[in-house]
Formats: structure tokens, sequence, C-alpha cells
């Protein structure tokens, strides 16, 4: 009986490990980016008067009403625009598609919380309560993230919980919204760079 020399058996597993590369990609979203983190959470830790060691900036304070809403506005497109420019440069020195079936999956598990997210806040707002943003905003982002984690690294699960416990956090502390803002869009958006970094080295 011939035997596979030990070229031939290493160029099978290699093979194998390309093929369960390959599949891995195609089953679970991977296109991070860990600087795309790292800039949303230098943007939230802004906005939120780097968690509210500066009480009298405007993000930091939600009596400041739609002043406070345009910040956070402001932050979010700053880490939207971002995540989307260096995904896309990521996919591209990967040699991959970035509007992939498994990235729309994603997307769309984000897309029900975000638009939830942003009529709550316009409903809110309109009555003037918005104390409550903060906790909306943290709960839905991490309801968002667990739903990604069925088409994602597991990670991003242990995240949304994470935000979830910051946003009831924010809702029984509500004096201290800037700590919390700070925490969960600066802190765990830290945290997402630093597991992707280690991970996936980009």
């Amino acid at each position: 009986m011939l035997l596979p020399t030990p070229l031939a058996q290493d160029e099978a597993l290699r093979a194998l490990e390309e093929i369960r590369a390959v599949v891995d990609r195609s089953a679970r979203y991977s296109t991070f980016s860990a600087l795309s983190g790292f800039i949303a959470a230098g943007a939230a830790f802004l906005g939120s008067g780097v968690c509210g060691a500066f009480p009298d900036f405007v993000g930091a304070r939600t009596q400041e009403g739609w002043s406070f809403v345009a910040v956070w506005a402001g932050v979010l497109a700053v880490a939207g625009l971002a995540a989307a420019i260096f995904t896309t440069l990521k996919a591209r020195r990967r040699g991959e598609a970035v509007w992939t079936p498994i990235a729309r999956t994603a997307f769309a598990a984000l897309l029900g919380p975000g638009l939830a997210g942003m009529a709550g806040s316009v409903v809110l707002a309109w009555l003037g309560r918005f104390e409550l943003l903060p906790g909306l905003w943290l709960l839905l982002y991490g309801c968002g993230l667990w739903g990604v984690s069925f088409f994602a690294p597991l990670f991003l699960r242990v995240l949304g919980v994470a935000f979830v416990l910051l946003g009831l956090c924010a809702w029984s502390k509500m004096e201290c919204p800037a700590l919390w803002l700070g925490l969960g869009f600066g802190g765990l958006h830290c945290v997402f760079g630093a597991v992707v970094l280690a991970r996936y080295h980009k």
C-alpha cells in the first residue's frame, strides 16, 4: 500500500486549512477593522467629555437637549464613516468582496435595533425626555450586537450583553450619562478593537 510522503501530507493539511478558512469566512462575517473600533472609541470619549471628566461639555449633559443629540449624532457619523472606509480597505487587501451575502445578513441583524433606536430617539427628544436617550442607545446597540453575533465571531455577543447592562445602568443612574456613554461607546469599542487586532492582526 502506498503511503503519502510527508511533503504531500503537509500540502494536504495546508489545503484543508485554506478550505476551512474559506468556509468560515462564508459562514461568519469577519471583515472587521480594529482601527475603526479605536476611532469610534476616540469619538465617543470626546463626545462624552472623557466619560464626564469635563462635565460642562455639551455631549456630557443631557440637559443641553438637541445640542446633546447633535454631538452624539456626530459621534455616530464619525464611527459609521470609519467603519465603512476601513472595512472596505481591509476587504480589498484580502481580495474579498465588501458587500457579501453574510455582510448583508449581519447588517440586517443590526438594522432593526438601529432603526428602533433612531425612531425612539426622535420620540423621546420630541417629548423632552433627553435623559432617557443614553440608556436607549446603549441597550439597543447591545441588542444589535447580540443579533450580529449569530453571523459573526461570538465575542460580539459578550460585548452586546455588556452594552445592555450599561444601558440599564444609564437608566438607573441618570445623573451621570457621560460615564455610561463613555464606558460603552468608548471603552467597549476599545475592547472590540483590541480583540480584532489580536485575532485578525488588522
